[in-house]
Order: structure tokens, then C-alpha cells, then sequence
């Protein structure tokens, strides 16, 4: 339809001007950081540890994400022009085997936005935390937006919302902003899973569509988030 293909025109268009977008604030705006913390039992008799914490500025990471944006809009618009986007064509796992590229491209970028915000909303952080949070959300993600309907699908929703709540128990900041960000994510994450799973035969047009709002809104977050 004509306003599928405008909207992920416009989707597609964003994500590569966004890189620009960030470009600027980079230069205009102070480097986000993130303190990251690890624990250490030094002596297990006395309960004696060590706390190693250190700050990192993640531009460069955001930089990283903003770069598979522009990516992934390239290859969408490149899988357009080959007729692979399209609603007569299913989502299934032979073609998606065919698509590999695109569709790591689109984890890795769910992957690094998840780290970003909840580094951001969770900071100071205990990394090894954060890293088991973000890791399983993707890789709950990733299961339940996979083509076909499985049994293990119920179990990876309840993955997602056992870690989203873990990384809610462990926010510090009182930054509204920060906070309603990262539930902005997990929406945007509900209707990714919705995108793919709602229709036993998904069609890549709705799939497509889909992944370019998602990406879309996952950077404008990121933009705000960079300003605050």
C-alpha cells in the first residue's frame, strides 16, 4: 500500500540523517558517562570484598549504533528494489537464512540500545548485571520474533519481563526522563515481538515495516537520551 511504503520511506530516511543529528550533538553536547562497578570476595571468612568501580563515556557507542541505523536502512531499501519486501512474500526461515546480514544487523542494534539506556537509567551499575540483563532481553527478543510460533516462545516472554524487571530494581537515577525512556523501549520492544508474531504467516512487507519503526524510534530515544 502507498502509505506503507511512505511511512517506511520515512522510517528509512531518518535513519540515515540521524547519524548527522548525532554528529551534532556529539559536538554541542557533553559525552554521556556511565559508572560501571564489579565485586570481588577477598576473603570469604570475613566477607571482606573489593569493589572496583570505573567511568566510561559512551559516545562511542552510541556512534556504533548510529552507524547500524544507517545500515540497515541501506540494506532495507536495497531488499525493496529486489522485490523481497512485499506482502505476497512470507516470513519464514528460508528466507530469513537468505537475509542474515539484515537480520543481525537489527539484533546488534537491540543489542547496543538496551545497553545504552540501561546503563544510563542504572548507573553506578554492577556490569556483570547489566550485561546478563541485556544479553537475555535480546536474545528473548530475538526468540520470539522468529519465524513460526514455538512452545519456548512463552518462556522467553517470561525471560523478558524477569530481566526488564530486574533492570527497574536496580535504576538510581530520579531522572523522569531516563525512566519513561526505558519504558518507551520496552513498548517499542512489545510492538517488535507484535510486528512479527501476531500473524501466524507474517508477510516481510509487515515485518520490514515493523523492524524500520522500531529502529527508528529505539535512536530517537537514544538522541534524547544523549541531550540529558
Amino acid at each position: 500500500m502507498v502509505i506503507d511504503e511512505l511511512s517506511r520511506a520515512t522510517g528509512l530516511g531518518f535513519l540515515i540523517s540521524q547519524v548527522f543529528i548525532l554528529v551534532f550533538l556529539m559536538l554541542y553536547y557533553k559525552e554521556p558517562q556511565a559508572t560501571l562497578f564489579s565485586v570481588r570476595m577477598v576473603n570469604a571468612t570475613s566477607l571482606q570484598v573489593e569493589v572496583t568501580a570505573e567511568q566510561y563515556g559512551i559516545s562511542m557507542v552510541y556512534m556504533l549504533t548510529s552507524a547500524c541505523g544507517a545500515v540497515i536502512s541501506f540494506m532495507t531499501a536495497q531488499m525493496q528494489e529486489t522485490a523481497v519486501i512485499d506482502n505476497m512474500v512470507e516470513f519464514s526461515d528460508e528466507l530469513m537464512s537468505t537475509l542474515y546480514a539484515w537480520d543481525c544487523v537489527l539484533w546488534v542494534i537491540v543489542f547496543l540500545t538496551h545497553g545504552i539506556v540501561a546503563v544510563l537509567v542504572c548507573s553506578p551499575a554492577v556490569i556483570y548485571m547489566l550485561c546478563l540483563a541485556v544479553f537475555g532481553i535480546t536474545a528473548a527478543l530475538q526468540q520470539m520474533c522468529a519465524p513460526g510460533r514455538r512452545r519456548s516462545d512463552s518462556l522467553a516472554l517470561i525471560f523478558f519481563m524477569l530481566l526488564s524487571g530486574l533492570v527497574y530494581s536496580e535504576m538510581h537515577t530520579r531522572h523522569g526522563l531516563r525512566l519513561l525512556a526505558w519504558t518507551a523501549l520496552l513498548m517499542s520492544d512489545v510492538i517488535l515481538v507484535v510486528g512479527h508474531a501476531f500473524d501466524a504467516h507474517s508477510n516481510m512487507e509487515t515485518v520490514a515495516n515493523c523492524r524500520v519503526f522500531y529502529c527508528s524510534l529505539a535512536l530517537v530515544l537514544l538522541l534524547v537520551l544523549y541531550t540529558v
